[in-house]
């Protein structure tokens, strides 16, 4: 009997492990380094917008201390051929940002299409704060995806890669970065804040 327990007590742990070692990180990855001319740089992996279908857009970004106000947003699009040629971005009713500018950096290599795309520091700072925004990203075949990144209700996990992004260019950089949008306390992101 006692040793049946044992063994049920040890195949609960090793399911509960095995649940917590699984593929998807609990925050964004988020890189700090320097360049070899001694420009810090700052990296984030890339993170799914908010949705559930597998062509669900990515979004990644760089930073260097060379070009400060300047970020790569990489923009991928999962289980397409086509190349990503642009991306709409859409902040709350009335503005809409086109990113079409190629940057000369590569994209990561992320194992299905994407671009790299040289965008204003502020632009991320849109994405990340921003209270109702979606994506439409562009691909060569003339198609496009739209999807969303901030509802308000539910934040894509870009959306927060973005925000832990940003915060690690401040430390890097020594400097606050003036964005639009609340960057809004513990209140405000759980959806109980008021003003």
């Amino acid at each position: 009997m006692q040793m049946k327990f044992l063994w049920l007590s040890g195949a609960l742990l090793a399911s509960v492990l095995a649940g917590c070692a699984g593929s998807q990180r609990l925050v964004p990855k988020v890189e700090q380094g320097q360049a070899e001319g001694g420009a810090k740089t700052v990296t984030v992996a890339s993170e799914s917008v908010a949705c559930s279908r597998p062509q669900c857009p990515v979004l990644a970004a760089a930073w260097t201390s060379a070009k400060a106000g300047q970020a790569v947003l990489t923009v991928g699009l999962p289980y397409q051929k086509a190349e990503v040629t642009g991306a709409d971005f859409h902040f709350g009713g009335s503005q809409t940002v086109h990113v079409r500018s190629r940057s000369r950096a590569d994209a990561p290599a992320l194992g299905f299409p994407a671009t790299a795309f040289d965008v204003p520091l502020g632009l991320i700072g849109q994405i990340a704060y921003a209270p109702r925004s979606w994506v439409r990203v562009h691909t060569a075949d003339g198609r496009s995806v739209d999807e969303t990144l901030n509802s308000g209700d539910q934040r894509g996990r870009a959306v927060e890669a973005m925000s832990y992004f940003l915060t690690a260019v401040e430390s890097a950089s020594g400097k606050a970065i003036d964005v639009e949008g609340n960057r809004g306390g513990l209140l405000e992101r759980l959806g109980g804040g008021s003003k």
